[in-house]
């Protein structure tokens, strides 16, 4: 796979990614939780920075589930990634997608490494540690966000970014429920069982208990491994299917 027009799309991408203003908004508010969490620390049972941080995280979690839905999608941005084909005749439609792909998962990357270094600076500063923590929480918090992402990415290659921005959402809450389903169940229905389990993204192994702040250490191998070859199967099938929606004629302007 050439090189230079991967890392070029994957540069544009993540230029767009920036200048988005969402991507500011998300922070902005992030940021002003945090403020709304410090204010409140006094009504905290844990110990000192647990709460306004954890306030911050949850926030952080699901303004990044937004981010990566929608930029995922192709529902934010001029004309989503169909309309950049069509304006990027050298470059393939596989690599228009993977390098788009890589653009927005390290735009993910900045708006969590950001979160992390705002909330472990007020650690630092207001209780003489930096919470190592961070880096692991933040770690896992983008691998979820890095599936949803590829989840979104493989339904924009296959339907409308409006209609895939929606199945997405639902496919990636389906993967998040899916560890509380009972295990137990009628016989005809443990294939499909099995098969939910194997297709459906298991974000709850991707996920840290929101009660404290876990070593650096922490075993990260496991979820980083199962992220990382979940969003490259996701995104494999979405570069096969996707020169074929890119042919598809644009449906007539209503």
């Amino acid at each position: 796979m050439p090189i230079a027009p991967l890392t070029a799309t994957a540069a544009v991408a993540l230029r767009g990614f920036v200048a988005e203003r969402s991507l500011l908004a998300a922070l902005a508010l992030v940021l002003a939780c945090f403020g709304a969490g410090v204010l409140l620390s006094d009504a905290s049972l844990g110990p000192g920075g647990r709460f306004e941080t954890n306030v911050a995280w949850v926030l952080a979690e699901v303004l990044g589930w937004s981010l990566a839905l929608t930029h995922g999608a192709g529902l934010v941005g001029s004309r989503g990634v169909l309309g950049a084909f069509a304006l990027a005749r050298p470059v393939s439609a596989g690599l228009l997608l993977g390098g788009r792909f890589l653009g927005l998962a390290a735009g993910l990357l900045l708006y969590v490494a950001a979160v992390g270094a705002t909330l472990s600076a007020w650690l630092l500063v207001a209780h003489g540690g930096a919470a190592a923590g961070v880096l692991g929480i933040g770690w896992l918090l983008w691998l979820r966000l890095l599936v949803i992402l590829a989840v979104s990415t493989l339904f924009l290659a296959l339907v409308r970014p409006a209609v895939a921005l929606v199945l997405a959402a639902l496919f990636s809450v389906a993967g998040w429920l899916a560890a509380s389903f009972p295990a137990a169940g009628p016989g005809a229905l443990e294939p499909v069982a099995r098969l939910a389990t194997f297709v459906l993204p298991d974000l709850r192994a991707l996920d840290t208990p929101m009660a404290g702040f876990p070593d650096v250490g922490l075993a990260l191998a496991r979820p980083t491994v199962y992220a990382m070859t979940y969003a490259a199967a996701m995104l494999a099938a979405a570069i096969a299917v996707f020169p074929w929606r890119a042919r598809q004629p644009a449906a007539p302007a209503s």
